[in-house]
């Protein structure tokens, strides 16, 4: 029964009495965190990615050919390196899901794409559109880059585990809202319910005086003969923190499950700075590291192949570029790594995202008279015999 027959199904005996609220016609609300939640973590995870530095190799030697353009600058007209990796992350994470195919030699992200999938031939893909672009060529697995995460989709998982606590969520909202919000009791007597103007001029009050009324800081109400309106109670001044810290604490309990689901440090997520060291290691350890070395993985059997792998050609994703170092800040580390003959001047300078130097020394290792074979150690220098 709608809000106005059950109105006029009294119409008949007397007088009526209408229960107001706040607003004479409701919206529902409904509050989008788990989206946000998920767009949040995804686009930290593309963003710390699209840092990293794709190192290429030929033959056990690092070099930087057209392999290491494609992936570090351009891998196509309309997009640099960064804007490509965080598209191909977003994709995955979001879909499960991303193919990239080779066009004119550039690297191209599909949008749509259809794949048959098959138990022991090789699978292939049709249907493949980018943008208003789209190819009537079938594509095998060999010839296209095809990245998945696993079997189960993260995110359908997390919709459904969200379910509850968007219900929760509204609740405490209308909670909220219901708190704070005026109710009053309108009376309407049988004179002016037998107006035959009584629709036009109820309408009017309900949706369109009654919402200024509310809506307005100061207002003053004026009502037509046989209409009485009382205020109850002053539920206006009655608004608790209580639902706030509700809404607060349900926010933060999704945060916390997208985190966990896309193994991100809850505190990382969040944006705490407690402990940043041991949480952003962490980061890396558990969500990056291992979402960079799949994507190499595919780069390497596809782009490379076994022989030229085998033979040391091959694609690696370096991480360590997305910490931000401080020169300062390493100092004592830096001259350690050097003196222990582990890394050259020059590759260090890089690794602090400064420029290498063009002298020969640079490039060579050192190490300190302090290290020795331990089948030295305890051994006393026997004299020379003349």
């Amino acid at each position: 029964m709608s809000f106005l027959n059950w109105i006029y199904s009294f119409l008949g005996v007397g007088g009526t009495t209408v229960s107001m609220t706040d607003k004479a016609s409701a919206l529902e609300e409904q509050l989008a965190i788990e989206i946000f939640a998920i767009h949040s973590a995804i686009n930290l995870i593309a963003s710390s990615v699209s840092k990293c530095e794709f190192k290429t190799y030929s033959k056990g030697v690092e070099n930087k050919g057209n392999e290491f353009y494609l992936w570090n600058i351009e891998p196509n007209k309309n997009q640099n390196s960064s804007q490509f990796l965080q598209e191909l992350v977003s994709k995955l994470l979001f879909n499960n899901e991303c193919l990239v195919l080779e066009v004119n030699g550039e690297l191209v992200i599909a949008d749509t794409f259809h794949q048959e999938e098959f138990a022991i031939n090789e699978n292939y893909f049709e249907s493949v559109t980018k943008g208003t672009w789209s190819s009537q060529r079938t594509y095998k697995m060999s010839d296209v880059m095809y990245f998945k995460l696993g079997n189960t989709d993260t995110r359908a998982l997390l919709s459904n585990l969200m379910i509850g606590y968007n219900s929760l969520v509204s609740m405490s909202m209308g909670k909220y809202k219901r708190s704070g919000g005026r109710k009053g009791i309108l009376d309407i007597d049988a004179t002016a319910a037998g107006d035959k103007n009584f629709q036009s001029k109820f309408d009017d009050l309900m949706n369109i005086r009654f919402k200024k009324y509310f809506e307005s800081e100061n207002a003053v109400l004026p009502l037509h003969k046989g209409y009485k309106y009382d205020e109850q109670g002053g539920e206006g001044s009655k608004k608790s923190a209580s639902e706030i810290v509700d809404i607060a604490a349900i926010t933060k309990e999704i945060f916390e499950r997208v985190a966990q689901a896309f193994k991100i440090p809850t505190a990382l997520l969040r944006g705490d700075i407690a402990d940043i060291g041991a949480t952003t290691s962490n980061y890396l350890t558990f969500c990056v590291d291992p979402l960079c070395d799949m994507m190499s993985e595919e780069a390497n059997r596809k782009r490379f192949g076994k022989v030229a792998y085998l033979s040391g050609s091959y694609l690696r994703v370096d991480t360590t570029t997305i910490r931000h170092i401080s020169v300062f800040g390493i100092s004592e580390a830096f001259d350690k790594l050097i003196a222990s003959g582990g890394y050259t001047i020059n590759q260090l300078r890089e690794k602090c995202g400064d420029t290498p130097i063009k002298e020969a020394f640079a490039d060579q290792h050192y190490i300190t008279k302090n290290y020795q074979k331990i089948e030295a150690l305890g051994q006393e220098e026997k004299p020379t015999i003349l």
